[in-house]
Parts: C-alpha cells; structure tokens; sequence
C-alpha cells in the first residue's frame, strides 16, 4: 500500500515539474527581429521587418503604442519629410476623421504668446513635406488623434501575421556574448517573465536601455567643442539637456471649470505654449520647456512628473485667462512626460551639426536611408546656444543606426549616433519613424541572409526605401 502511494506522489511530483519545465518553455520565445520600445522608431521597426517576411516580437512597457507621440500627447507632426508609413497612417486616420493638417492662426501673437495651430482649409499631406527656405506663415502640420494613432498603428502590425505585439510589458535585462546580443528577458504586468531570443535586436526605447545595458559606449548632454569641432557646441560640456514638457488636454465647454491655483503656488513656469486643435474640437496644450532636461535625473521620474503636473496647473490657470481659452475646460494631462532627449548611442558614425549645415548637397555619405529639415531646436536654456532654421535638408547614414562595435544590434530612435545639437534637429517623429523603417529593414535582411547588420547591402537598402539615389551615384 504505501509503495503504491509514494509511486503515485512520484508520480504527482514529475507531472508538476513537467508542466513548469513546459510552461517555462513556452516563455521561451524565438524570432527572428526583437523590437525594444513602440513609439514613433518602433513602429517604423516592427512593420517593415515583418512586412519585408522575417518574425517580430515587439515589447512595449506602456499599454499602447506610439511613445510620445500618444502618451506624451505630442500628437503632432511638424512640417517635414514624410516616411511612407506614416503617409500610410496619415491616410488611415483620415478615414477614421482623426487627423487634421494645421497651421499657425496666431502668427503675431496678437492673441498671447502662443501658437494656435488650427485646422487649414484645403491643405494637402504633401503640403506638410517641407520646412527648410519657407516662411513661418506657410508651414502646414500634421495633427492627430492620440488614441486613434495608437489603434492604427496596432492594427497595421497585427495585419502582417508575422509581429506578435506585448504591450505593458517592461524590459528587464540583456544577455549578450562578445559583440552579440543573445536575449532579452521582459516581464508583462501579469508577472510572467520572457526570455526573447532573436537574430538581430532593434532598441527603440528613447533611452536606448538595452544599448545601455550591453555596455555600448554613449554620450548624455552637450558635448564640448573639441569632440566634434561644431560651432555651436559650449567650450566645456555643461548641464544642459533639451528640455521636457507635460502636455494636457482640454476640451470645449458651456460652462467651463476655472483652473484653480496649485497648492503650494509654483512660481515658475512658462509664459508660452503650442497649442494644437484636434478634429473632434478639443485643443492639445503642449508647455513647451516646462522643466529642464535633466530633471529626470536629478529627482528621478515620479517626483518630476509630480513638479511637472503642479507647473501644468499653474500653466493652465495662466493660458485659462487668454480670450482664445476662455471657454475651454482641462480635460487631462498627459500619461507621460515629453522628454525631448535623454542617452544617445556611439555609433559606426555620428551625425553633428557639420552635416545639418552641410545638407544633402555637400554630405559625402553614401549610405543616407534617411532625410530631415527641421532646425536645431534646444528648448530651454541650451535654446539660446543651439537654435536656427536649416537652408537645405540633410541625410542621416545608415551606420547612424549601427552602435559601435556591434554585430546584431541598431538602435533607431532619438537615442541613435547623433550629437546633442543633431539630436535636436532629427528627434521629430516622421524622422524617427524613418529610422525604424531603415532598421526593420535591415534587421529583417541581416536575419534572413545570416549577417552581420553592418553587411547588409546599403544600395539595396535605399532602393527598399525610395531613396533617390543619384544624388550618391555621382
């Protein structure tokens, strides 16, 4: 009797261990291109890998995509070149009547010292493609519904079959050997953990974490004139990061709620605005240099957003009292701070102000997979430095996107090889979506072919992307 009891617990004791060995298991997930981070680069990253065939998983620790763009609620895209996603996005959000192109209604600022970026009449998405050589009164944007991009952008990686999306999910370490990385775990809100295996790993966080984590050489803040000989770089690195916002909603109302005062008062905040209509009529505030860069660090993030959100109170008091507000309401803040630039990569090259002067006519690069135009634009403190409108468009190289050193890894976001003053310019979103495209792309090839990301075919590359390459073929 007791052999044929211990024989059952024995029994009991290996199915358990089986099915923990087997759950285990199936946490053990294998692809093909593993995309860390869903904002603007991630998005661009996870759609063209799996588009372009290879399997996807993408982490993502909030529990939407779109990083900044819809957390931040910085639900706009500036005046610009365009990526083809999000031209395909665009045209997405205009069916579902969540998107608008804008441009300044307030251009004296006879109304306050803001910008009323409302919706224009008969303007073109190609309309917004360009910034540089235009007047200010002639620039068209892009506005959109935070909410709805999110949506969209699920749905066009759910429609590829091949990207399996883990939203709420947070990174949590790296394993790599030599100049590889092998694994990452990442932990959902549920508490199961994953170990994600991959060919070639894409970080898109806006702090390239995993970059970081691997041991990649990086840079934080301006550097100091003798690192790049740029013109506009301080003599010595001082402690100025562009700086960050916290963006809020409000919406239109009869009889408005008046914004009270915070408690205690807070003396300082800024005496401007962006702010953006969005196509159902509520208004997108954006506080612009609400805090400076390196707030994050200094306080750390909860007590910031904490500073962030009595600054956004007095800020919405004081923006309350304008004509143009005054029958508007708060309807919320944003889930996320604006952070505008944090760690940036080393890379194979690195992007500096020399190449935005330059522009495409005089960069030498033959392996550009991307363009912008946007100025250099540091808010805060470090605006009086580092600012001015570009005369011509510049390319971003491929190797922008390649960490030094390293054989199955890119990083495409704003945490990419640029300089704080390049990081300023080429930070926008479309930009970034731009990069993700480049980097899914190659990422896919890499895997497909057994390579390293460094040999992947750049022309190849470009011809993907539409890039007009007779401007290299000279």
């Amino acid at each position: 009797m007791k052999s044929w009891f211990f024989a059952v617990v024995v029994a009991v004791l290996h199915a358990i261990s089986l099915w923990k060995h087997l759950e285990l298991a199936a946490n053990d997930l294998h692809t093909d291109v593993c995309v860390l981070g869903g904002g603007s680069g991630g998005i661009g990253a996870a759609l063209a890998a799996s588009r372009y065939g290879a399997s996807v998983v993408l982490v993502e620790r909030m529990g939407r995509l779109g990083g900044t763009s819809t957390n931040a609620y910085v639900c706009n895209w500036e005046p610009g070149p365009g990526d083809a996603f999000a031209r395909e996005m665009y045209d997405r959000l205009q069916q579902m009547n969540a998107v608008t192109i804008v441009s300044d209604h307030n251009p004296d600022r006879s109304k306050g010292r803001f910008g009323l970026w409302l919706p224009t009449a008969g303007a073109r998405y190609e309309d917004t493609l360009r910034r540089w050589g235009r007047p200010r009164t002639d620039w068209r944007a892009i506005v959109f519904d935070p909410n709805a991009l999110a949506r969209v952008a699920l749905e066009l990686l759910e429609e590829t079959g091949k990207c399996r999306v883990l939203l709420n999910t947070t990174y949590q370490e790296a394993h790599a050997e030599g100049n590889r990385v092998l694994s990452i775990k990442a932990r959902p809100d549920d508490g199961t953990e994953y170990d994600i295996h991959a060919k070639v790993f894409i970080d898109c966080t806006g702090g390239v974490h995993l970059c970081r984590d691997i041991g990649c050489e990086t840079m934080l803040g301006p550097e100091p004139a003798s690192k790049f000989n740029e013109p506009s770089a301080p003599e010595q690195p001082d402690k100025t990061l562009n700086a960050i916002s916290l963006c809020y909603r409000i919406r239109e109302s009869e009889n408005p709620k008046q914004a009270i005062e915070p408690n205690p008062p807070v003396e300082t905040w800024p005496r401007s605005a962006h702010v953006s209509g969005l196509p159902n009529g509520d208004r997108i505030v954006n506080t612009l240099a609400l805090l400076p860069g390196w707030t994050v660090f200094d306080m750390g993030y909860e007590k910031a957003m904490d500073e962030a959100k009595r600054r956004a109170q007095a800020h919405w008091r004081w923006l309350q009292g304008h004509d143009a507000f005054s029958g508007y309401e708060f309807d919320s803040f944003a889930p996320t701070l604006g952070i505008r630039e944090s760690h940036r990569v080393v890379g194979e090259y690195v992007l500096t102000q020399h190449d935005l002067l330059a522009g495409l006519p005089k960069q030498t690069h033959r392996d550009v997979i991307a363009v912008a135009d946007h100025a250099m634009d540091v808010h805060g403190e470090g605006g009086r430095r580092v600012h001015g409108e570009l005369k011509a468009p510049y390319g971003i190289p491929y190797r922008c996107l390649i960490p030094m050193g390293w054989t199955n890894l890119l990083a495409a976001c704003r945490g990419a090889s640029f300089s704080h003053i390049a990081a300023s310019s080429c930070r926008l979103s479309r930009t970034i979506i731009a990069l993700g495209h480049a980097a899914g792309l190659a990422a896919a090839t890499a895997a497909k072919e057994g390579i390293t990301v460094g040999a992947v075919d750049v022309r190849t590359l470009q011809r993907e992307l539409g890039m007009p390459l007779a401007a290299w073929e000279q």
